[in-house]
Parts: structure tokens; sequence; C-alpha cells
């Protein structure tokens, strides 16, 4: 395969680690994988929690196409794997560098980070969508409440 098309191959690979992503968080972590997922939810943290266990988990797929990319000398996987090692690097810079902060480095505000930071937060919320990382979709009812319950919250603090 010529670079355009194994490039073409790990840029489809990431793009669709956020479709893989969103199902995983919504049908496994927020279903049988509650279980690890929840110490997540259970408010903010700086040291390790179950939740972590799932990126390492996944890691091990990413890892599995490298590997048979070596035995089976097919290109394609090595370049998949790159995708998804390169979303995976990504969802640690954006979930736990920006928005949890769950490591010191210092990273200036982004208009796109701090939608995704108050699209993460509203998850937070409310325990459900979005459940996407790096394109997370939030109809505007959803702001509206996430914006009321900020309101009242504000208010209640003043009394």
């Amino acid at each position: 395969m010529r670079l355009l098309e194994l490039s073409t191959v790990a840029v489809l690979s990431f793009i669709s680690m956020e479709a893989i992503s969103y199902a995983t968080h919504r049908w496994v972590m927020h279903g049988a994988g509650m279980r690890w997922h929840r110490s997540h939810h259970s408010g903010a943290t700086t040291g390790w929690e179950k939740n972590d266990l799932f990126p390492l988990v996944f890691s091990v797929v990413g890892f599995a196409m490298f590997l048979l990319a070596a035995i089976t000398h097919v290109d394609a996987l090595f370049w998949a794997g790159g995708g998804v090692a390169v979303y995976g690097a990504t969802y640690l810079f954006v979930h736990e560098i920006y928005i949890h902060r769950r490591l010191p480095i210092e990273v200036p505000q982004n208009r796109y980070l701090e939608w995704l930071r108050q699209s993460h937060r509203i998850h937070h919320l409310f325990g459900g969508e979005p459940f996407g990382m790096l394109f997370p979709i939030v109809s505007r009812s959803l702001r509206d409440r996430a914006e009321r319950r900020d309101s009242i919250r504000v208010m209640r603090s003043r009394l």
C-alpha cells in the first residue's frame, strides 16, 4: 500500500475510535462495567481509580494490533494500530490532563477544549449523554438544563 492509503487507514482508525469510545462508554461502562466506572463518577480524584483499568484494557487492543502487524507483516494493521494509539494519547490529554486535571500539566485554555470540558461536565451532572469524548453531542435542552442547575446553585450560595 502506498503512503496515502496507509495514512487514510490511520485517520479512519482514529475517527472510528470515537464511535467505539462512545459505544463502550454508553453500553459497557454505564452497563456491566459500572463497577469500575462508578469510581470516576464518585467525585474528583488525583490518584488511581478503578476506572483507570478501562484505558489499560483498551491499550491491550492497540498493542495487539501492532503485534499482529509485526507477525503478519500487514502494513495496514500497523497504521490502524497507530490511529488507535493516537486516539488513546488524545484521550489521555483531553480527559485526564485537560478536563479532570489529574496530571500536573498546565494547558492554556482553548475554545474547543472548553467545549469538551463543558460537555463532559454535563455527562457527570446527569450520568447520561454525552458519552462521546472528542465530538460529544449535547442537545440544547440538556445544555439549558445544566445552565438552570448552575443558576439555582449560584442563587442558593448567595442566601
